[in-house]
């Protein structure tokens, strides 16, 4: 593992160690383990990405700015960090489409963070949380759908999309691929 890798683990264990997640309990960090081993399972390795990749929540869920990762981490690691993170004002409804928006537009890098910070976030929300489960499958639907619309066969062919994909009812799927 890289220096830049093992700073970032580090900085977002430190910044999210105080956090635990919803359902369980268990600390937050093990979202972010999550999604780095999904990328990792994909034979995504690329050091700038994995430490976005444990970095992506720090602004949005901690103290951290844009700034600080800046500082810490650079700016090629900051512009992932800048694209996954969400805005905190609207309606969840218009957050979530915001969202969609950005990411469809975001570098290739940022898109395979949000498909395995997707894939982790369904499995929890699935297991631990049934009753919100159709809702953010639908909020998961959007995003997916602007990526695809925006990348076409290059992200429809990835094998991280078509797993980010499982989820999704077989009919949204077809009209994906129309």
């Amino acid at each position: 593992m890289t220096s830049l890798v093992q700073n970032a683990q580090a900085f977002s264990a430190r910044k999210h160690g105080h956090q635990t997640r919803k359902h369980d309990s268990l600390p937050y960090t093990v979202h972010i383990e999550g999604v780095v081993e999904i990328l990792r399972s994909h034979e995504i390795a690329q050091p700038v990405i994995i430490a976005a990749a444990y970095l992506h929540d720090t602004v949005e869920k901690t103290d951290t700015s844009i700034g600080e990762i800046i500082d810490c981490f650079g700016t090629d690691v900051a512009r992932l960090v800048y694209w996954l993170t969400d805005d905190d004002h609207g309606t969840r409804k218009v957050r979530k489409l915001m969202s969609a928006w950005r990411l469809a537009r975001a570098p290739w890098e940022a898109k395979l963070i949000k498909l395995a910070d997707l894939i982790d976030n369904t499995r929890y929300i699935v297991a631990y949380d049934a009753d919100s489960a159709p809702a953010y499958i639908l909020e998961k639907k959007q995003t997916l759908q602007m990526m695809a619309d925006e990348e076409g066969d290059r992200i429809m062919r990835l094998p991280l999309f078509r797993e980010a994909m499982q989820d999704v009812p077989s009919s949204q799927q077809q009209s994906m691929e129309s």
